[in-house]
């Protein structure tokens, strides 16, 4: 996409910038994201500044928006989700396009023998040095560009064929362009898909899977243009000069071979898992561990039937990113700038949902880790899955942890709540009504710096949480105290109810058969009264006995 860009912004006003509100339109209609998506993703300031750099600095040529589970919005100048929107500034191409025309034009031009009859060979020699390094740099990054290696090939290819002896300065020439091809050719066959989670990032599964299926088709890429004839020819130049760079560069041919098997097998393998991904993707998070067990019995059958990936350090980066997948769901579903302002009991009750799902997550580890035997045949030689659960659950554990401390946070919040229906009689009573009064206040205080603090509660790095959170639990504790003071004044409330009971029946049982006479008043009279004061009595301490359902 192209635009024109003013001169650079700040942070206040980017959401006034129409830019912005352009390339919120191209979110909109490419990547189907919804507006509370947007206005979450937005209001970021990490977000802000990524599109601040973008739309203010000449250098920043491109920026990547791509959605993760959920629906959610990132943004970042690197190819790390799934659905991608690329936003190209106007004239980011006008560099690859000059050397491309540079190279079509001037190459071709200048490299033909009848151009070059009246020049000196001095000069004749210097140009094609040029061009062929002109040639090499236009390869590569065109190769770059469309996301796959290309390696350039030298001019001279014909011609030297039918020189012999061959010169050192053109088996020099030969010997440079190896070398560059050897440094190409490794950099690709060292990629590693755990390239990200070692750099601090937290990528999903799909990545693993497009780190493959891109992998495997650069390498049959390589293959093929190492199996050209040209490169043969090359190679056969190399041959009979007695080049030590031949068998230098037979060997990485060899190592390609075995890497595009090996990347055909696991792309092949690791393909059933798209639709496993794509459904705990778009599933509701409450019905996500519905979904865990037929993914764990997929992992088992790739881990004993792919010939390469059946390795620890493989299966260990694919399940570090399944528990990426599912922290991404936990995120999405409680939302941590919205967690402490939603209505206690149902923030518990999401926690507890997450908990439980990250947990089952675990569980089912541990009984298809025990299962993996089952899934060889007879004679097969078994591999179990003898690495450290900590490599896998580090991340997903530090989350559960702060989960539970949350919850916590919450339980006490409801212990508060259940406190502002206490109510106590007598003087006694009255002193503790005080106590739990000025500590549910507290509470309330407490609890409001809370929910307009700007703290992420999912930081499990952060050893330094905000300073509610042990005030918090300073009250739990204050609540804990004061309950064993409610207890022994609720007792000695049961047992003067019991006694005043007591005494009633006995006082019932020797009035009934004789008149109960109220003072100075007749018979009907003094009877009414009296059982208006029993059944006042009686509902007195009735009402103190039910507070005890409040402890």
């Amino acid at each position: 996409m192209e635009e024109e860009l003013p001169s650079p912004l700040k942070t206040g006003v980017v959401l006034s910038d129409e830019r912005v509100d352009f390339l919120r339109e191209l979110a909109f209609c490419f990547l189907r994201v919804k507006t509370d998506k947007w206005n979450r993703f937005i209001g970021a300031e990490e977000n802000q500044k990524i599109l601040l750099d973008f739309l203010g600095n000449i250098w920043t040529n491109r920026l990547f928006f791509s959605t993760g589970p959920g629906g959610t919005l990132h943004a970042g100048d690197a190819e790390v989700r799934t659905k991608i929107l690329c936003v190209r500034k106007k004239g980011a191409l006008q560099g690859v396009c000059k050397q491309l025309v540079c190279m079509q034009v001037l190459v071709c031009v200048l490299s033909k023998d009848l151009n070059q009859k009246d020049w000196p060979p001095v000069v004749c020699e210097d140009i094609l040095r040029h061009l062929e390094r002109l040639r090499r740099n236009v390869v590569t990054l065109r190769g770059q560009a469309e996301g796959r290696t290309l390696l350039p090939l030298p001019l001279f290819v014909e011609r030297a064929s039918a020189r012999w002896p061959l010169d050192h300065g053109l088996v020099y020439s030969i010997e440079t362009l190896i070398v560059q091809w050897s440094g190409q050719i490794w950099n690709v066959l060292k990629k590693d898909s755990g390239a990200l989670l070692l750099q601090g990032d937290h990528p999903g599964p799909n990545v693993e899977l497009q780190f493959w299926a891109t992998q495997r088709e650069n390498l049959l890429g390589i293959q093929s243009q190492i199996q050209s004839s040209k490169v043969q020819r090359i190679m056969e130049i190399l041959e009979r000069a007695k080049s030590s760079y031949y068998l230098a560069f037979k060997d990485i041919c060899v190592k390609v071979n075995e890497a595009v098997l090996e990347a055909e097998d696991i792309d092949l393998y690791l393909r059933p898992l798209r639709r496993l991904i794509s459904n705990l993707e778009e599933k509701s998070f409450p019905k996500v561990d519905t979904l865990l067990p037929p993914l764990f019995h997929t992992l088992c059958l790739i881990w004993t039937h792919s010939q390469y990936y059946c390795t620890p350090r493989r299966m260990v980066v694919l399940l570090q990113e399944f528990c990426n997948l599912i922290i991404e769901k936990v995120f999405a579903y409680l939302i941590p700038e919205q967690l402490f302002k939603m209505e206690i009991e149902e923030g518990m009750e999401r926690v507890q949902i997450c908990i439980s799902v990250m947990r089952t997550f675990k569980e089912l580890f541990h009984i298809y880790r025990q299962k993996i035997p089952s899934y060889y045949k007879e004679g097969q030689t078994v591999k179990s899955w003898d690495f450290s659960e900590t490599l896998v659950f580090k991340r997903l554990d530090g989350i559960i942890e702060r989960l539970q401390m949350i919850e916590e946070v919450f339980a006490t919040a409801l212990d508060f709540l259940q406190l502002e229906k206490l109510e106590l009689g007598e003087t006694r009573g009255g002193i503790l009504s005080e106590m739990v009064y000025s500590m549910n206040e507290e509470f309330h205080d407490q609890w409001r710096t809370l929910r307009e603090s700007k703290y992420n509660p999912f930081d499990y790095t952060n050893d330094n949480p905000p300073s509610v959170f042990p005030q918090l639990q300073y009250l739990a504790d204050h609540v804990q105290r004061g309950s064993k003071q409610l207890q022994v004044y609720f007792g000695s409330t049961q047992r003067k109810s019991r006694r005043s009971c007591k005494y009633l029946k006995s006082n019932t049982k020797l009035q009934a058969d004789s008149a109960v006479l109220g003072k100075n008043m007749p018979k009907v009279a003094g009877n009414l009264k009296w059982s208006q004061e029993l059944r006042s009595r009686i509902l007195q301490n009735r009402n103190n006995l039910c507070q005890m359902a409040h402890l």
